[in-house]
């Protein structure tokens, strides 16, 4: 058994070398960071933050406890403070699926059993939709736009991961520093803040994997009803996780396997471990039979021939056009079929022609691809989970691109750094708790790069493990003692390399030309049934729109018609411009250049037979966020301000100033990195 704990300690190891050397050199390229630096500066950045950090550790571990404490209570609290400020400041309208659970999850809290079709097709999301409409049920008795405290109420949940990294850093006596490192990581990590604002699964099962570990911790410290009590509240976590999202099975799996690594370390006697075992199980089977009573007391029922079948994720898994991710032209080929039986003949033929295409060399190729799509990019996809907002600093609106790129090298450079360090914790490490997040490492990753679709977000429940593993791993660093002369030839090469980061930043900027900004933008209705108004003739819509900034562009989504349309585009009282033709050539209308402010659009039928355009159908606006008792329709539309002279990504002056307080911090890290005798 030690052979076999080596061994998955090794693997998980082995795993994240792969991801080091295709986070580095191979991240994706998606919505939101397309503008990657070069891999010298990221090299540089990854090299000064190890300096950084191991110059901190020394100093922290140079203060009293007394200061220790309360620069951790400062920390802790600045992260408080942080996280309301995000919570108040951004509101997410929710698209794609986060939009039907939003939706669903407030006909249900007024009492409605009446499901949309959706849920039919995707029930996988149906017990998280009603954990969400149970929320707002209380919520909508105080107020009518709920969302800011949604919002809070994720934050809070996230934060028992931060809670149990702390207590599990406490139980390995690495409390001073690790406590302090620990929070930092969490205070700065963008997709800790992110999934804070994203209404879906991932805020659920993001701290689970320190909440789960913390538990049986904390079990095995006790004895008697109370281990057991904490034992089997950690199944009933995991076994919420298990329901409320399919690939937490793995992290149920890893508590399985465990039980089995405790027992040969004799920290479960032979009776234990069988007692752990059927307790995973009866409280997994409790969870289903609990949710699935909740599903019929909500007017929910199972149509078969309408869900998708498991095989059709495995199916999309093998498009190598994709890199295994979502694709809507195989979903929209699985779903216009109109039995069970014929849904999964047509996936099984999907999954044997794509082998049969792809044959041995093209399919490993092809898992490279997704492994690459898993584990390349550190901040998880949180730069392409929300692009329309009700409610958004208007500064961070109309900078988002330059914002995202300097965040995108500072999430990436934290990511690879935690990875170096968690290689040498699993590398040199075999206590239990370490191979348990090997474990999880290992599960996730052959479960979505082996066998399902795969995304950047289905990696984040891992993102607390591999904060812990980095911070232990820090503690397995050589600690340096440069003498002088060393110092003074870091010291330079920091030089030379913040000059080369300088140059390549400043070249990365002119290569990219910003030709046009979005300023606002409503999306929703396209995804799985597209939704559209019909607008009969003489008759009229109008629809206000949020503008955060000067607009030029407006883009409409009509369905292909000649009718003759007008359409009327005003500021105030003022119209701003007002186009006549047919509703297919009015799609993307240009008008003078406007201020930022609240716009109104009309749509008037002037043709003899009705005209339909793109539109969200819900019960709460995605300007305000007021919930309403009566559904409405909202046009989809998006604004841009359109440039005439293409903008730089960033200027020279930022790189600069970027790289400069990095490359000083890096020096005087160096500083502190002298001998005790100097």
């Amino acid at each position: 058994m030690k052979a076999v704990v080596k061994s998955v300690n090794w693997l998980a190891a082995a795993v994240l070398v792969v991801a080091v050397g295709m986070a580095w050199l191979q991240p994706i390229h998606f919505f939101g960071n397309p503008d990657w630096a070069s891999p010298i500066v990221q090299l540089a950045m990854v090299l000064g933050l190890l300096v950084m950090t191991m110059a901190g550790r020394q100093v922290l571990k140079q203060l009293s406890s007394r200061q220790y404490r309360w620069l951790l209570i400062g920390l802790v609290g600045l992260i408080a403070i942080v996280q309301m400020l995000i919570a108040t400041s951004f509101v997410d309208v929710a698209r794609a699926d986060p939009f039907f659970v939003r939706q669903q999850a407030l006909l249900l809290a007024w009492g409605s059993h009446h499901w949309q079709h959706y849920f039919m097709i995707y029930p996988n999301n149906v017990n998280f939709t009603l954990l969400v409409a149970n929320l707002l049920k209380p919520l909508l008795k105080l107020t009518q736009t709920p969302w800011v405290l949604l919002n809070v109420i994720r934050f809070i949940w996230i934060d028992t991961g931060l809670i149990s990294g702390l207590y599990l850093l406490n139980r390995w006596r690495y409390w001073q520093p690790g406590a302090v490192s620990f929070s930092l990581l969490w205070l700065v990590s963008v997709p800790v803040a992110a999934f804070g604002l994203f209404a879906y699964t991932d805020a659920l099962v993001l701290p689970l994997v320190p909440d789960s570990l913390a538990l049986l911790t904390l079990g095995l410290s006790l004895t008697g009803w109370r281990r057991w009590g904490v034992l089997i509240g950690d199944g009933l976590l995991v076994a919420v996780g298990v329901v409320m999202k399919t690939n937490l099975i793995v992290l149920w799996l890893t508590l399985v396997l465990m039980g089995i690594i405790l027992w040969w370390q004799r920290q479960f006697s032979g009776r234990q471990m069988l007692g752990w075992l059927v307790s995973l199980v009866m409280t997994l089977g409790v969870m289903f039979a609990v949710m699935r009573t909740a599903q019929q007391q909500a007017g929910y029922t199972r149509q078969a021939d309408a869900a998708l079948p498991a095989t059709s994720w495995i199916a999309m898994s093998l498009n190598p056009q994709s890199s295994g991710e979502y694709r809507h032209d195989d979903f929209a080929r699985v779903n216009q079929m109109q039995t069970v039986a014929a849904k999964r003949q047509q996936t099984q033929q999907m999954i044997q022609q794509r082998l049969h295409q792809m044959g041995v060399t093209g399919t490993l190729v092809h898992l490279l691809k997704k492994m690459r799509v898993f584990w390349a990019t550190g901040d998880f996809d949180s730069f392409k989970l929300t692009t329309q907002w009700i409610r958004a600093p208007r500064w961070y609106l109309n900078h988002q691109r330059q914002l995202q790129f300097w965040l995108v090298l500072m999430t990436q450079t934290i990511y690879l750094t935690m990875l170096v360090q968690a290689i040498v914790t699993l590398m040199r490490r075999r206590e239990w708790a370490v191979t348990f997040v090997a474990l999880a490492i290992l599960g996730l990753t052959v479960f979505h790069v082996g066998l399902w679709e795969v995304e950047g977000r289905y990696a984040l429940p891992l993102l607390p493990g591999l904060m812990l593993l980095s911070i232990v791993g820090g503690r397995e660093l050589p600690v340096w003692h440069l003498n002088r002369v060393i110092r003074r030839q870091l010291t330079w090469l920091v030089v030379v390399l913040a000059a080369i980061s300088v140059v390549s930043l400043w070249q990365t900027s002119q290569a990219t030309r910003i030709t046009d900004v979005v300023r606002g933008n409503q999306g929703n209705g396209r995804y799985v049934v597209s939704t559209v108004q019909k607008i009969r003739p003489g008759h009229a819509v109008t629809s206000p729109l949020a503008v955060s900034g000067k607009s030029n562009v407006l883009r409409l989504k009509p369905v292909a018609t000649h009718e003759r349309v007008t359409i009327t585009l005003t500021r105030g009282a003022h119209v701003v411009k007002r186009w006549r033709g047919s509703a297919n050539e009015l799609t993307t209308l240009n008008y003078p250049l406007t201020a930022a402010g609240n716009l109104r659009l009309a749509i008037k039928n002037t043709g003899q037979t009705p005209v339909r355009y793109g539109v969200m159908a819900a019960n709460y606006s995605p300007l305000t966020g007021r919930v309403t008792a009566k559904q409405h329709a909202y046009l989809q539309v998006v604004i841009k301000q359109q440039f005439i002279k293409p903008h730089a990504l960033t200027t020279g002056a930022a790189s600069l100033a970027v790289v400069g307080c990095v490359a000083l911090a890096t020096i005087l890290s160096l500083g502190r990195l002298r001998p005790e005798t100097e």
